[in-house]
């Protein structure tokens, strides 16, 4: 089998951590890592549009400007992607901009 066409398990995974928003992301990232990587590594949005666009200035300045204004609204959500990334040991642009494709 290859990472694209292993077939998602009908089971629901339980991590029991406390903490910081950021130790509990981090905890998320560590246990996660090979789902996250490959959630990521199959993304068409995040390979296809949001990663291509990030990598132009333009783009860049758009996601950093955004990123501060949601770091002012809610920094605890921001702490806790970034212990995710840095438990999952991934980019935490990656993570950041593939966050909407995640939860829907």
């Amino acid at each position: 089998m290859t990472a694209t066409n292993i077939p998602r398990r009908q089971a629901i995974p339980v991590l029991y951590t406390r903490g910081t928003h950021y130790d509990v992301g981090f905890d998320m990232g560590r246990t996660f890592a090979s789902l996250i990587k490959s959630f990521l590594q199959l993304s068409i949005p995040l390979n296809n549009d949001y990663l291509p666009l990030y990598n132009t200035e333009k783009g860049k300045n758009a996601y950093n400007e955004t990123l501060e204004t949601v770091k002012n609204s809610f920094p605890q959500y921001i702490r806790e992607l970034e212990g995710v990334a840095e438990g999952a040991q991934v980019e935490f642009h990656k993570v950041n901009n593939n966050l909407g494709k995640c939860i829907n």
